[in-house]
């Protein structure tokens, strides 16, 4: 980028015989013309769609201001919430056995989960929730019990959402570990450690960095997949939109409730998302030049080795 500050450069009419005569040169800023234009056209477009809505009486944002924290409303983001965390932590713990499944020796455990990665992401979502909302039809008690009892809305939701994402997130974790190269493992089980030891100490530490990212993503798709339960009367936040404006009318002030909100959500999430890759790059950038410094002073490092190697750290 250009540089605004002066340069002192030799002008070429000067005398050749007189070496102080320099001149300040002055490099001009390059105009971003595009870049302006952009902007101002950006800036009027969405001022004539906010005041076009201002002003539409299909809009009603006094409904919008009233419900927005109603209790009704506020409780369907909780339901989304617990949704959303409970399917995401089911699908990591899945995900991480059809990992390990996928990357054994042996044939029929890798056989068996890269046919449950291609099932369950292979079938949509939305059928997921509703297969598993009339699992009665197939089975109409299951322990003695009968299913309808067991299977709520929530619970539907909550199973189909999770299996689902495991799926997706089985790969993303093969994609981690995938990521470290394999002779670190051989140089563990040189070392004495068994095929376990070196995941958990030498793989999972770095190949964690790798999924972080792609997890964070999921997660915020989870948010707004769990929207798929209202189908069944999940009770998340898009079912009791509709079950006051249902009895209102008043549809689209509701909508731009339930939007706001997801909005939020995924806005807390992103802010989240950021905090704990900058948490993991520096602890991994601390571990490195550690691992560096330590190389140079390993008499004055030692301790620090020491410990990031109890912390599960690289050796």
């Amino acid at each position: 980028m250009a540089s605004s500050s002066a340069l002192p450069l030799t002008d070429p009419g000067a005398p050749l015989d007189d070496p102080g005569a320099a001149v300040p040169v002055r490099a001009r800023k390059r105009r971003r013309y595009g870049q302006v234009a952009t902007a101002a056209v950006t800036v009027v477009v969405l001022a004539l769609l906010v005041d076009s809505q201002r002003s539409n009486p299909n809009m009603d944002w006094s409904v919008t201001g009233q419900f927005m924290f109603h209790p009704t409303i506020l409780r369907g983001v909780g339901v989304t919430l617990q949704l959303s965390v409970l399917s995401m932590l089911i699908s990591i713990a899945l995900a991480f056995v059809v990992a390990l499944m996928t990357q054994s020796e042996n044939r029929v455990a890798a056989l068996l989960g890269r046919l449950y990665v291609w099932f369950f992401r292979g079938v949509p979502m939305l059928v997921q929730v509703l297969l598993w909302y009339n699992l009665a039809v197939l089975f109409p008690t299951i322990l003695g019990r009968d299913t309808n009892t067991l299977i709520s809305g929530f619970t539907a939701g909550l199973c189909a959402l999770s299996l689902a994402e495991s799926g997706y997130m089985a790969e993303i974790i093969r994609g981690g570990m995938l990521s470290v190269p394999p002779g670190q493992t051989d140089a563990g089980v040189s070392l004495g450690l068994t095929r376990g030891q070196a995941l958990r100490r030498i793989v999972l530490p770095q190949s964690i960095r790798v999924i972080i990212p792609p997890t964070g993503n999921q997660f915020i798709g989870m948010l707004k997949a769990s929207s798929l339960v209202s189908v069944i009367g999940g009770s998340d936040l898009l079912t009791k939109t509709q079950l006051i404006y249902g009895q209102n009318f008043k549809i689209l002030p509701l909508l731009v409730v339930a939007t706001l909100w997801y909005l939020l959500l995924v806005t807390v999430a992103s802010i989240g998302q950021h905090f704990l890759e900058r948490h993991f790059n520096a602890s991994q950038r601390g571990r490195r030049a550690a691992t560096v410094r330590g190389a140079r002073h390993p008499r004055r490092f030692l301790p620090v080795l020491r410990a990031g190697a109890q912390q599960g750290g690289t050796p």
